[in-house]
């Protein structure tokens, strides 16, 4: 963890058990997608959203190929593929 996060969270009296690394809440946010996560996950999941500029944009880019799949498979079957 870096130092800027560490004291985030020191100067904002966060406890530190919800923290989670990028990889960790990117494994999350795929999870998410299939079935519903405890409490504490999406606790965790929330505070990492506001530290951390690259796992919104993840985020984003999850929902825009959310999207363009859904586009795709309603073109395809438009087609009579």
């Amino acid at each position: 963890m870096s130092y800027w996060v560490r004291k985030l969270y020191r100067v904002y009296r966060m406890p530190m058990w919800p923290r989670r690394t990028c990889r960790q809440v990117t494994e999350l946010v795929l999870r998410q997608e299939d079935q519903a996560l405890p409490w504490h996950e999406r606790v965790a999941v929330r505070l990492h959203m506001q530290i951390c500029a690259a796992c919104p944009r993840f985020v984003q880019q999850v929902k825009f190929m959310r999207q363009a799949m859904g586009r795709w498979r309603s073109y395809s079957e438009g087609d009579g593929a």
